[in-house]
């Protein structure tokens, strides 16, 4: 099937996926409506889930709406957001889709705020980003009838992140939907909104499940009791 999204100045654009699928019922059938899915379905889709949710900032999203596109444009980064592309927002988040989606639904939640670490964000800005996560989870789920999903943050450039703003990764998944689970994190690692910034990362040295051992119970009780102690200090 050939999978569109709606982009910036109503193009439409092939989706190109980074990996190979397996022929897999479930998922086929979630690709074939993903040809009718736009930003501006899922903020039909994401008002609803507005309307009942009761753990959101209590702001109107019309509100919202209105003031982001009169007074600001939105940045990702140092990328301009068409508010085409945006299918929902809070007092201090967004939600966007993406221009390389790795998987059909594979969308990003944004702070407002553009700031590389989860640690820069305030105590509010933080707890409304992941409840925007739950609302968007949602969704996707009702659009795509998902098994599953990958939810991921590179917190830093050391840590993969191609775009330093905070942003979460929310892919829909199937059981069997690749032929080693894994490679979905390989292509988040090369992920990157533009081919300008998109370098080659250097790979993480893992050792095979083989290779590795199992800690003792009094290594992993000094560890735990060093985290501890730290989040004391921290909270003290």
């Amino acid at each position: 099937h050939n999978i569109i999204i709606m982009l910036r100045r109503h193009t439409f654009l092939p989706l190109i996926l980074a990996f190979h699928y397996k022929h897999h019922t479930p998922s086929a059938s979630a690709f074939s409506r993903a040809s009718h899915v736009t930003a501006e379905n899922f903020r039909m889709a994401t008002s609803v889930a507005q309307e009942a949710r009761n753990d959101q900032v209590d702001v109107p999203l019309s509100n919202i709406e209105e003031k982001m596109s009169s007074d600001t444009q939105q940045l990702f980064g140092r990328f301009k957001i068409s508010p085409n592309q945006i299918f929902h927002r809070t007092a201090r988040s967004f939600a966007m889709v993406n221009l390389r989606p790795l998987v059909p639904g594979h969308v990003l939640i944004c702070s407002n705020r553009v700031t590389p670490l989860l640690s820069d964000l305030e105590e509010d800005e933080y707890d409304d980003l992941w409840r925007a996560v739950r609302i968007v989870q949602k969704v996707l789920k009702q659009q795509y009838n998902c098994d599953a999903f990958n939810v991921a943050v590179q917190d830093g450039t050391g840590a993969g992140q191609s775009v330093p703003h905070v942003h979460i990764h929310i892919l829909p998944r199937y059981c069997g939907d690749l032929e080693r689970n894994d490679d979905i994190y390989n292509a988040l690692e090369e992920w990157a909104p533009r081919d300008e910034i998109s370098t080659k990362k250097p790979k993480l040295d893992v050792p095979e499940d083989s290779e590795r051992r199992d800690r003792t119970v009094e290594e992993m009780a000094e560890e735990a009791a060093l985290y501890q102690s730290l989040i004391t200090e921290q909270s003290s």
